[in-house]
């Protein structure tokens, strides 16, 4: 499997209110080829209203000699794991999360906290408040606690049970 990220024009900052904070592209192209069933190309827009990279556009391309493009093939595929995981590698570099809280060890830890949850939601991650807890080297059981303190210390938005907000 091969995967290249073009970044689009535009550059959009994401972080708490007065916290650290880290650039990412207003928008970005995640082809994922040699693989199977399909090669596949999405289009991720940065979308203010759910604070992260939405998916805008997916096209799947049949390999030669491969099977036809179907609905059940399409659903065979991981790929907002594989996007996820392709957006982290390219935008945290080869240290990933632990990379960003040593670059930002001089913040406050609950404003550090919020960045991870906001660029978690920015990559489109399952389990952002989970990443939170993960990144520091602790049980993902004790995120959804340390993005509650961030939450409630005014340093990210309010948001319905179940769905992440980062806007």
């Amino acid at each position: 499997m091969r995967i290249t990220i073009t970044p689009g024009r535009g550059r959009i900052t994401v972080g708490p209110p007065g916290g650290p904070s880290e650039t990412i592209p207003a928008s970005v192209t995640v082809t994922i080829t040699d693989t199977v069933p399909y090669d596949v190309e999405a289009r991720l827009e940065w979308s203010p209203t759910v604070g992260k990279l939405a998916v805008r556009r997916v096209c799947c391309t049949a390999l030669p000699g491969g099977d036809d493009v179907s609905p059940a093939g399409i659903a065979r595929i991981a790929l907002r794991d594989t996007v996820q995981t392709a957006l982290e590698t390219e935008y945290l570099g080869g240290t990933g999360w632990a990379g960003l809280l040593a670059k930002h060890g001089d913040h406050d830890p609950l404003s550090v906290d919020a960045l991870i949850y906001l660029l978690a939601v920015a990559f489109q991650s399952p389990k952002p408040t989970a990443t939170v807890a993960l990144a520091r080297g602790l049980s993902p059981a004790t995120g959804p606690k340390r993005v509650l303190a961030a939450r409630r210390a005014g340093l990210l938005p309010e948001t319905e049970p179940g769905k992440p907000a980062g806007a």
